[in-house]
């Protein structure tokens, strides 16, 4: 909207100095206060002929709704809209345009100008041109209703749910989404709070609001930007994807690697729990099957219950913490959709502009005039190439003007660099196209391609016919739009940026064509002009048509949201041009890798069963690799997490250090390296499980590394055979495999 209103400020700047206005005004002033019919037929002439060229104006500009001049004391002497009765307007905005040292007024409020209902107006003196003397008062009308009407219809189309309204400085609801419900005139919150929630017509709502950040130094009429959504409606989920969920995508969705910070931490933490309960249970166990009555069947299964509980609850954990991570990713990627649709629609909007001002321009009298004669004289170059220079300080989002005469040769420019050009052949073929326009309506874009008139960069140049008052073709107007920095401010502007303002790391945004190549880039990798890769899907997007995704572009996996131009009002949608462009966002998540997801399985055993009056024996359980091992419980002290060793000097590889426990020093040894397996003690994830034994009446202790423990059950003793190799030497034969199959 603010881009919009900057535009708005400029037409009245530059339409208050009209040559056809000025000496309309000029000739009421000059003209004999008599009333003959001779004079009263010019004067209805010129009017009339005013009044066609107010049409031709919003013809091209077909934002307003109505144009009105007025003389200084408030008469109305020339206007559009035929049907709107005003003649005398009392409205101070008459004389405030008539005394201001800014270059527009610019008012919204009730009007006797626009039958006294809210209306946004911009206004501004026009001035004699020799003596600067007031002549009178020019008002632009700007289609305010139309124009929020088409924005919050944009914005609401994905989601009925929210309502938007537009508010001035007083928190008054100047416009709204949902007039039934927030009518205009309704007062609502602004300030901020901590939790964005307010109360209107007895329904929570969540709530933002926002001010512009303004747009080349305009910051609007001080309008706040709201919006609001029944909280119990906030955070419902759409029946159906408003975007590709591809294999990557869940692939990518399940990978704990890619998950944020915040969640790995959740997940570390519900770990930790449970590793923390696991060695509880484990070493309750152990302490079960050591006390001299150790019958107490119910305290063991309250403890496996205990485990069972943790695990399931660690699951749950996992579940949640994974459909979080999907869920933040499925956020991405509808506000990258979102976003690029704002991105598209700047764009068609601001190069709206642009093809109207090349069409207005050529109606310009001087231009038709001078182009018609069959001789251009220096006095006449002079007088086109002020008139453009005049322009191009007015409209800063062009590098350059230059007209041409019929042939194709470049006679004014309004840059003083560019002077080499005149009495050169533009030599592109859109200046021949233009040339055989035959209409004031048609114009003419370049294709996007490097050009001499832009130091050799790619832009768009728009042209215009030059018609004579016959309707002849005699000339042509080319104005550089000032690609480079115009469209990567659009892409700037709708990139997520923190708190201080800066675009999040590695996210970066694209202006492309339906071929790939780059109009625009936010990235220093990405070369305008250079090609990027894409699925078809996005490439071959509908106009207006978004859709988002995830996918891999340069070794890193991105979320993408994009969305193909449709055009704005008239332009690309009835006015016979068409140049298809994507605007594309993209937000990394992580570095490609093979990721080859599944879901994580139980490690689970079955243990066999005693037979009757078999008898059996506790054993305690742990890993090593993905094989499970077992130790009689009654050899068990207890299991330790989060040890530091301490190292010895020449011990053996198998002996990774000693521990302190019951104040004593115990060694560690490697039950991993005693198996041939190539593994490190981990701090943080390895156990130690002490095991003891007594050598000539003296009690011994043994620290043992392993992976994980696991479980603590009771098995016939002829499951047992006992490990015959260099661990029976070193725990005296305490450690055994178990025959059982992995499931």
């Amino acid at each position: 909207m603010i881009r919009n209103l900057f535009e708005r400020t400029a037409d009245i700047g530059f339409l208050a100095t009209d040559d056809d206005i000025r000496h309309y005004l000029m000739f009421l002033g000059t003209t004999d206060t008599s009333v003959s019919e001779e004079l009263r037929q010019l004067k209805l002439t010129k009017k009339e002929a005013l009044s066609k060229h107010f049409h031709e104006y919003v013809a091209k500009y077909s934002v307003y709704e109505n144009i009105i001049l007025l003389d200084t004391k408030g008469k109305v002497l020339v206007q559009l809209d035929e049907t709107n009765p005003v003649s005398i307007s009392k409205d101070p905005l008459i004389q405030e345009s008539l005394r201001t040292h800014q270059g527009y007024v610019e008012t919204f409020r009730t009007s006797d100008l626009t039958h006294h209902k809210p209306s946004l107006i911009y206004s501004y003196r026009i001035d004699h041109p020799q003596t600067e003397e007031p002549l009178g008062v020019l008002c632009l009308m700007f289609k305010f209703e139309d124009e929020l009407k088409s924005i919050f219809q944009k914005l609401t189309r994905e989601n009925p749910y929210i309502a938007l309204e537009l508010l001035n400085a007083k928190e008054e609801v100047i416009a709204s989404s949902s007039s039934h419900h927030v009518p205009v005139g309704a007062h609502l919150q602004t300030r901020a709070c901590e939790t964005h929630q307010t109360y209107y017509a007895g329904f929570e709502y969540l709530y933002n609001a926002v001010k512009t950040t303004g747009y080349q130094g305009y910051f609007g009429p001080g309008w706040i930007g709201h919006a609001m959504i029944p909280l119990h409606l906030a955070f419902r989920s759409s029946s159906r994807p408003s975007f590709s969920k591809n294999e990557l995508f869940d692939t990518v969705a399940n990978a704990t690697v890619f998950f944020p910070k915040e969640l790995t931490d959740i997940l570390d933490k519900a770990k930790k729990i449970q590793t923390e309960l696991d060695i509880t249970v484990w070493n309750g166990n152990v302490q079960i099957a050591n006390a001299s009555n150790n019958e107490n069947p119910f305290t063991k299964a309250l403890l496996n219950e205990i485990s069972k509980t943790g695990e399931e609850t660690k699951l749950i954990f996992d579940d949640t913490v994974a459909n979080l991570n999907t869920a933040m990713l499925v956020r991405y990627l509808e506000d990258q959709k979102f976003q690029s649709s704002l991105a598209i629609d700047i764009m068609d909007r601001n190069l709206f502009e642009r093809a109207n001002d090349s069409r207005w321009w050529a109606l310009t009298t001087t231009f038709r005039e001078i182009l018609s004669q069959t001789s251009i004289t220096l006095n006449d170059r002079e007088k086109m190439n002020s008139i453009l220079l005049t322009i191009n300080d007015l409209y800063t989002v062009y590098t350059s003007m230059f007209i041409y005469d019929r042939d194709g040769f470049i006679v004014a420019v309004s840059n003083t660099n560019d002077t080499h050009y005149i009495g050169k052949r533009v030599g592109y073929n859109w200046a021949s196209q233009t040339l055989r326009l035959e209409s004031t309506q048609e114009y003419i874009v370049s294709p996007f391609e490097p050009s001499i008139f832009y130091d050799n960069r790619s832009t768009y140049i728009y042209n215009a016919c030059i018609q004579d008052f016959s309707g002849q073709g005699v000339g042509g107007i080319g104005i550089v739009f000032d690609a480079q920095p115009q469209f990567e401010a659009m892409l700037h502007d709708v990139l997520p940026k923190d708190e201080n303002h800066e675009i999040k790391d590695g996210m970066f945004a694209l202006f492309i064509d339906r071929q790939g190549h780059v109009i625009s880039s936010t990235t220093k990798e990405i070369a305008i002009g250079s090609s990027v890769t894409l699925p078809q899907s996005i490439i071959q997007l509908s106009n207006g048509q978004s859709d988002a995704q995830m996918i891999e572009y340069n070794g890193i996996y991105y979320t993408v949201g994009a969305t193909c131009s449709s055009g704005y009002r008239e332009y690309k949608q009835s006015d016979g041009y068409s140049n298809d462009i994507i605007a594309i966002l993209y937000r990394p998540i992580g570095e490609c890798q093979s990721l080859i997801y599944e879901e994580p399985a139980r490690r689970t055993y079955t243990y066999p069963i005693a037979a009757g009056d078999e008898k059996t024996c506790e054993i305690s359980t742990f890993f090593i690799g993905n094989s499970v091992f077992a130790i009689e419980s009654k050899d068990v002290v207890c299991s330790l997490v989060h040890q530091e060793l301490t190292s010895i000097l020449h011990a053996s590889e198998y002996n990774l250090g000693v521990i302190g426990y019951d104040k004593r020093m115990v060694s560690v040894i490697s039950l991993a390296k005693l198996l041939g397996i190539e593994k490190n003690y981990v701090k943080e994830s390895d156990t130690i499980i002490i095991v003891k034994t007594v050598i000539q009446e003296q009690l011994i202790y043994l620290a043992l590394a392993v992976d994980a423990i696991y479980s603590s059950p009771e098995i016939p003793l002829r499951s047992i055979s006992e490990y015959s190799n260099i661990l029976k030497k070193a725990i005296q034969g305490k450690v055994f495999p178990l025959p059982c199959p992995h499931l």
